[in-house]
C-alpha cells in the first residue's frame, strides 16, 4: 500500500557525504521532497523529507538508513497557535470546519482546541498574522 510519512534525518560526521536520497530513490522505489535541509560534508546535518512510496520500502529504506550511521525519526504534523502575536480577528475560524479553533462572542477572544484540530492547515493560510503554523513534532 502506498503512502507517505515525513521523516527527519540526522547525519554524522561519516555519513553526511554519503548519497542517501539518492539511494532511497534507486534502491527502494521511493519519491522524496526535500522539507528542510542543512548538511556539511564532514560535520553532519539534518534533513526533513517527505517519502512517498510502497510502505514496505519506505520500511527498508528507513533501515538501510539507519545501517549507514543516519538517525531516522517519524515525524507528525501539529498544529501551533502562537497567542503572543494573534490578533484575536477569527479570520482562522471561517475555514476551521472541525471548530478547533474558536472566537468567543462575549469576550472576542480565540482559543484553540487541540482536540478537535485535524491539521488539514487551512487556517495556517488563513491567518494574516502569522500566528498559526504547521510545526513537526
Amino acid at each position: 500500500m502506498k503512502r507517505s510519512v515525513k521523516v527527519l534525518l540526522r547525519f554524522d560526521q561519516s555519513s553526511a557525504s554519503e548519497p542517501m536520497i539518492y539511494y532511497l530513490a534507486k534502491d527502494y522505489d521511493i519519491v522524496f521532497s526535500i522539507l528542510q535541509a542543512d548538511i556539511r560534508p564532514g560535520e553532519g546535518g539534518r534533513t526533513i523529507l517527505e517519502l512517498t512510496g510502497e510502505e514496505e520500502d519506505i520500511r527498508k529504506g528507513l533501515e538501510y538508513a539507519s545501517s549507514k550511521g543516519v538517525s531516522v525519526k517519524t515525524l507528525t504534523k501539529a498544529i501551533v497557535w502562537d497567542e503572543l502575536s494573534c490578533v484575536h480577528c477569527g479570520t482562522c475560524t471561517a475555514v476551521c470546519t472541525h471548530q478547533a479553533l474558536s472566537l468567543d462572542p462575549v469576550t472576542a477572544t480565540l482559543s484553540f482546541n487541540n482536540e478537535n484540530c485535524v491539521v488539514c492547515e487551512m487556517c495556517v493560510s488563513a491567518c494574516p498574522t502569522n500566528s498559526v503554523r504547521t510545526d513537526f513534532a
